[in-house]
């Protein structure tokens, strides 16, 4: 027999009840690595420090069969397509994978590759952004990434970096519009339990989290789609003058840059400038 379906209500203060205990997990490893090591490693293994804590927290709850703190508060528990089963070691091993590691992965792939494409290759300065530029920040994936960027054309750098800033901009497009469509239609708060099908249901008494108490907070989730929905649009038209600020200069400039001096290479002659528009040396 299925049992009912948790309430957005419920899916939201488990979450938020997660989040602040991943929050403190987070703080207490990180605060006992720079007591340890200093602040100069916790700002290199800062990362690495919160995803080992996100592990250790879903490990412990999640991969192991029991309930998360916020899911043992609202009294709810994850279960499979079916509604009648939990899911499976493998789908809680995926669900853990796409929610904590993924976004590490990707952080650390599009983040230095992006600053490996803005940085001069006939230079010998590290890229903007590099903490460390004799230590961890140069080497292994960032060497190997490093050599293989060295070897693409102008051309070919500013096509890849356009596409990575896409890929990351409409990644954070995407997990804002994935909220805002949970706060209208409950099912899946978290982008990883809608990719692995998994939802929640109600163990527990009655309690104000469940949409069916009279007393519940149901009513007020759904009007609370409207506020985030005009929130999310603001910070997108907001962020469109930004955005294309960084399109002009990092993709249209050079190339009106060019333009320009080759409109007044005429008068650039007349001027002295030699044809490549080099000031000549006296």
């Amino acid at each position: 027999m299925a049992l009912a379906a948790a309430g957005p209500p419920a899916v939201i203060r488990a979450a938020q009840k997660d989040e602040y205990y991943r929050g403190g997990l987070r703080s207490a490893a990180g605060g006992a690595l720079h007591s340890l090591a200093g602040a100069k490693k916790w700002l290199e293994w800062r990362k690495e420090v919160e995803l080992l804590s996100d592990v250790a927290y879903f490990g412990l709850t999640t991969l192991a069969g029991y309930q998360t703190l916020g899911e043992e508060y609202v009294s709810i528990i994850q279960v499979d397509p079916s509604r009648t089963h939990v899911p499976s070691s493998l789908r809680r091993g995926v669900l853990v994978t796409l929610h904590a590691v993924l976004p590490y992965l990707l952080d650390k792939a599009l983040l230095p590759l992006e600053q490996e494409l803005q940085a001069d290759p006939d230079s010998g300065r590290p890229p903007q952004g590099s903490l460390v530029p004799g230590g961890r920040g140069c080497s292994g994936a960032r060497r190997w990434m490093r050599h293989h960027t060295a070897t693409l054309t102008e051309q070919q750098r500013r096509a890849l970096l356009r596409a990575v800033f896409v890929l990351r901009q409409g990644l954070a497009c995407l997990q804002r519009l994935h909220v805002a469509w949970f706060y209208i239609h409950g099912v899946f708060y978290h982008l990883a339990k809608r990719l692995t099908g998994i939802t929640y249901s109600c163990t527990g008494p009655l309690s104000p989290y469940l949409p069916g108490n009279p007393t519940s907070t149901h009513t007020l989730s759904r009007k609370a789609p409207w506020p985030r929905l005009r929130a999310s649009g603001q910070v997108f038209v907001f962020s469109v003058p930004s955005l294309t600020h960084a399109y002009l200069t990092w993709f249209l400039a050079p190339s009106m840059l060019v333009r320009d001096l080759l409109s007044c290479c005429d008068g650039g002659m007349e001027m002295g400038l030699k044809p490549d528009g080099r000031l000549p040396l006296s």
